[in-house]
């Protein structure tokens, strides 16, 4: 089984920082080397990222997280074991969000289990064409 994890962040730097770059290099290389898989999202003020994997590196690797001086008010919004990866491919995707598109995810994933997962394809979908 597949240990599946969503939280949400406030930023200590606007988008745009030379930190986010810093993120996504570090994710996208310790994330192949560990079997994570995952997506991060950001929007002007903070991050929503899923990461997955074997459970017993996606804890220690939230714990991880969960520490970074780079953000702060760190919420676990979903934790779920599946039997297959949703994000099969992305060793750390990303995208920017407008606030149309931060609006729409943050109420998308919350009535349903995987309501989370529809709405970030769709808003990769949407950053996709911009």
């Amino acid at each position: 089984m597949i240990l599946q994890l969503l939280y949400t962040s406030l930023s200590r730097y606007e988008r745009g920082h030379e930190s986010d770059l810093l993120i996504l290099q570090s994710a996208m290389q310790s994330n192949r080397e560990l079997g994570i898989t995952g997506y991060l999202l950001r929007d002007t003020h903070s991050f929503c990222q899923v990461i997955e994997g074997l459970p017993e590196v996606v804890e220690p690797l939230f714990a991880s997280i969960a520490r970074d001086h780079r953000h702060f008010g760190v919420v676990l919004r979903h934790r779920a074991l599946q039997p297959t990866r949703n994000f099969l491919g992305w060793s750390m995707g990303y995208a920017s969000l407008s606030p149309e598109d931060s609006a729409y995810l943050s109420t998308a994933f919350a009535d349903q289990p995987r309501g989370m997962v529809m709405a970030f394809r769709k808003i990769s979908r949407l950053v996709a064409k911009h």
